[in-house]
């Protein structure tokens, strides 16, 4: 039979192991499940044990089972919902990329004199990126956001460039850089904040 130490251990561990491998901090699992930052540390501590349907929340949160809040398994059990997940972006995603290869036949059929219709496909590269990043935004995937808008940085002007024709417009280029250079520090800043927080 297990002891409330042993549980405490148990769930301490499971807690904290779940919680940085979906890179919420205690602050932002607190907010989700409308505690105080200084429970969920107490949880993680050992020092007190949240109830059942705080744990039943926790384990909705991680996408796992209840039980895998309280095994003593070494592996992290998959989340159910990732997948769901990588379906509703895979089809937002696709959904984008539809309406760009509408547009191409259909104005190949309806205008076939009008050159450049394979731009549909150029504004379709910052478009389905701005999708991902608000998908990306939504399920708190940072690193993912930060791709996916640094891509949609180097995209909008390389559309730009590519429809106007005009060689000047290169230096769109140049502007993006300290930009680019603004988010990495931001997202930097970020994870040094997430480190000393999680200490």
């Amino acid at each position: 039979m297990i002891t409330e130490k042993e549980l405490k251990d148990r769930l301490s561990f499971n807690l904290i192991r779940y919680r940085r491998s979906n890179n919420i901090t205690q602050l932002e699992l607190a907010e989700k499940l409308n505690y105080s930052d200084k429970s969920v540390s107490k949880w993680e501590r050992k020092e007190a044990l949240p109830d059942l349907l705080v744990l039943t929340q926790i384990a909705e949160i991680y996408g796992i089972g209840l039980s895998d809040l309280l095994s003593d398994r070494k592996r992290l059990a998959r989340p159910k919902h990732r997948l769901n997940k990588l379906l509703i972006s895979m089809i937002a995603f696709t959904a984008v990329w539809f309406v760009a290869t509408s547009f191409f036949v259909l104005l190949g059929i309806f205008a076939p004199d009008l050159k450049k219709i394979w731009l549909s496909f150029i504004y379709a590269i910052p478009v389905s990126l701005f999708v991902l990043m608000v998908i990306s935004k939504m399920w708190g995937y940072r690193f993912l956001q930060l791709a996916n808008f640094s891509l949609m940085s180097w995209s909008i002007p390389l559309s730009i460039v590519l429809s106007l024709n005009e060689l000047r417009l290169w230096l769109l280029f140049i502007a993006i850089i300290p930009l680019q250079i603004l988010v990495l520090l931001w997202y930097f800043l970020w994870r040094q904040k997430l480190k000393i927080k999680n200490l």
